[in-house]
C-alpha cells in the first residue's frame, strides 16, 4: 500500500503553507522526492512564487528587504521574482527600484475560505450602495430637467 499522508501534507504546504513550511516538510520527508519523481528545485521555485503572492494578498506595498526574508533569497534577487511572478500571471504589481518597495495591484488568491466569500461579499454590497447612489442621482437630474428646473448655461 502506497503511504500518502506525505504527499498530502505537500499538497496542503502547496495549497496554503509558506516557504518555511515546505523547508521543514523537506527535512522531516526527504526521501520523498526521488521515492515519486519530484524536483526540489522546481518545488522550492513554486513555493517561493506561492509565497509571494501569499505576501502580496497581506500586503498592497511590500519592501524588497520583506520579501527577500520571506523568500530566502538574497535582496538582489527580489526585482527577478517579482518579474518571475508577474510573467506567470500570479500578480501584478510594479517596482519602485528606488525606495525599493513592490507595489501591488492585483494577485490570485491561493484559498477562497469564509473570510474571502466576506470580504467580496463586503465589497459587492459597497458597490451596490455606490451605485445605488448614482442611479439615485441621475433620476433626480432628469427629474429636474422634465420639470423644467433646470437651465444649461
Amino acid at each position: 500500500m502506497i503511504e500518502t499522508k506525505p504527499l498530502l501534507l505537500l499538497l496542503e504546504i502547496f495549497a496554503n503553507g509558506k516557504l518555511e513550511d515546505y523547508d521543514r516538510f523537506v527535512g522531516t520527508y526527504e526521501s520523498i522526492f526521488d521515492k515519486y519523481g519530484l524536483s526540489k528545485q522546481e518545488c522550492i521555485r513554486h513555493m517561493r512564487l506561492l509565497s509571494l503572492c501569499s505576501l502580496a494578498s497581506e500586503h498592497e506595498e511590500i519592501p524588497y528587504a520583506a520579501i527577500a526574508s520571506s523568500l530566502t533569497i538574497e535582496a538582489d534577487e527580489v526585482e527577478k521574482w517579482v518579474v518571475d511572478a508577474v510573467s506567470s500571471g500570479l500578480i501584478s504589481a510594479k517596482m519602485d527600484q528606488l525606495q525599493r518597495v513592490v507595489m501591488v495591484e492585483r494577485c490570485i488568491v491561493r484559498s477562497f475560505g469564509v473570510e474571502q466569500w466576506q470580504a467580496l461579499q463586503s465589497k459587492l454590497l459597497s458597490w451596490k450602495k455606490s451605485v445605488k447612489g448614482v442611479l439615485d442621482s441621475l433620476r433626480q437630474s432628469q427629474a429636474l430637467m422634465q420639470e423644467g428646473n433646470f437651465t444649461a448655461t
